[in-house]
């Protein structure tokens, strides 16, 4: 992948589908600053990676503040790629749900990526340079998973933002798109499921998917490795999905 010396952004870095791509991203010689709200396993992940010998930044940012973000792309400076991960699930059922919830999902999940690509685009528009958007969105957005209703909602908004950016930017040569994970073995999900028979719900899940297996952190960031690269340069406006087959049957 031709990404060496690239410039990238990544929201919600320091677990799960964000490490294993800020990790990647680094890997191929991409400049990762990377934020997120959890100061201790940024700044763990930061000490590694540069330990490692690459040129990785983390910044504490929550990327639902306006404020935060402008800091965060001042500190970031010229970009090239955009990797909005940053997200969070509620379950509670829909008829109980409080405001304060459904708001809060679409804070994290839906807000923070408007204001990232807000100010991403505008740097990237300064440049004639080819620059891409990612954003982490869910098969849920295509497909109404049972209990979450507020969250497959806000997965669905992601996809049509992805889609209208796509649209307005390209002429700009930025292109948009999103992939859309099945279930991810994060640490996220195991507190979604809960301790009580954590890894016998883990192995009913997967059954749900044909190659039968949950995604994995690094099936994502491979993915959106390839779609921040020059071999994706035709690709916008276009959800990936990283199912195992999951939206196939």
């Amino acid at each position: 992948m031709t990404l060496k010396n690239k410039n990238a952004v990544i929201t919600g870095g320091a677990s799960g589908i964000g490490l294993a791509t800020v990790t990647l991203f680094a890997e191929h010689g991409v400049n990762v600053v990377f934020a997120d709200i959890d100061e201790q396993a940024g700044s763990e992940l930061e000490r590694k990676l540069t330990g490692d010998g690459f040129n990785v930044k983390f910044a504490l940012s929550d990327v639902t503040d306006e404020d935060a973000v402008k800091q965060l792309f001042s500190l970031a400076g010229t970009i090239d790629i955009l990797v909005n991960n940053v997200g969070i699930e509620i379950a509670t059922p829909f008829h109980q749900m409080e405001t304060a919830e459904w708001n809060r999902l679409l804070q994290v999940n839906l807000t923070s990526m408007f204001l990232c690509s807000k100010y991403a685009i505008q740097q990237m528009m300064k440049t004639d340079a080819a620059s891409s958007i990612i954003n982490v969105s869910s098969v849920s957005g295509t497909v109404a998973w049972p209990g979450i209703a507020a969250y497959n909602t806000t997965k669905g908004g992601v996809m049509m933002l992805t889609k209208s950016l796509a649209a307005d930017y390209a002429k700009y040569n930025i292109s948009v798109n999103c992939v859309c994970p099945s279930i991810v073995d994060t640490p996220m999900t195991d507190k979604s499921i809960g301790e009580e028979n954590l890894e016998a719900i883990k192995r009913e899940k997967a059954r749900l998917v044909p190659l039968n297996r949950m995604c994995k952190p690094g099936d994502v960031a491979n993915a959106i490795l390839f779609l921040a690269s020059e071999q994706a340069a035709f690709i916008t406006g276009t959800p990936l999905m990283v199912d195992g087959g999951y939206t196939a049957v």
